[in-house]
């Protein structure tokens, strides 16, 4: 409420907003003479005091891996070691699986081998993925080339990339056969939105 003094005494003002039919909305303001005395807080305007804003947004879902190479473990002797890094961004929670094509380094014309000779070298391998869910943790899982297998990120997001290590088994019986070894490791990721 706002008063003026002047010679005609004491004048307050108040904003009113009247609704009826043929007005809508219109506000108009009324002139009235008041007493000195009279209540102010009667003619004061009522403030809305809360205010509530809807906020509302989105993150799209994504889940990708990418690398990969090839790594030559040199002379087949067994215990080889290599270290495979790859790339993993996922903002949700995922599951990661390793599958061996050939179930070891297979022999590239006898898997099977011949005579006393083995033509299939088995490997181990130990995934590691760095995850967040809120706090900071690690992926560990260990997998066999006969094996495969999955892992779960539990209610973790991946935070960055991530790191496969290999190391063969030693050759069993006479040993391996002669020539050329092969395989491939498939690394698949799968969210879970």
């Amino acid at each position: 409420m706002q008063t003026t003094s002047g010679a005609w005494g004491r004048m307050s003002w108040r904003l009113k907003t009247a609704l009826g039919a043929g007005l809508g909305a219109a506000s108009m303001i009324a002139m009235t003479a008041a007493p000195a005395a009279a209540n102010s807080s009667a003619d004061s305007i009522e403030v809305g005091r809360t205010l509530d804003v809807a906020v509302t947004g989105h993150l799209t879902a994504r889940c990708q891996i990418e690398g990969g190479a090839d790594i030559d473990f040199g002379e087949l002797n067994g215990g080889e070691r290599a270290v495979a890094l790859f790339d993993l961004d996922c903002n949700v929670p995922f599951d990661i699986g390793v599958v061996s094509t050939r179930g070891g380094l297979a022999h590239v014309t006898k898997p099977q081998g011949e005579g006393p000779y083995a033509g299939v070298l088995p490997y181990d391998v130990l995934l590691t993925v760095p995850t967040r869910a809120p706090q900071p943790s690690i992926l560990r899982a260990a997998f066999t080339s006969q094996g495969g297998g999955r892992a779960s990120s539990g209610d973790g997001i991946a935070v960055g990339g991530g790191k496969i290590e290999f190391r063969t088994h030693r050759p069993s019986g006479a040993g391996l056969l002669a020539g050329e070894y092969t395989e491939t490791l498939t690394v698949t990721v799968s969210p879970r939105v």
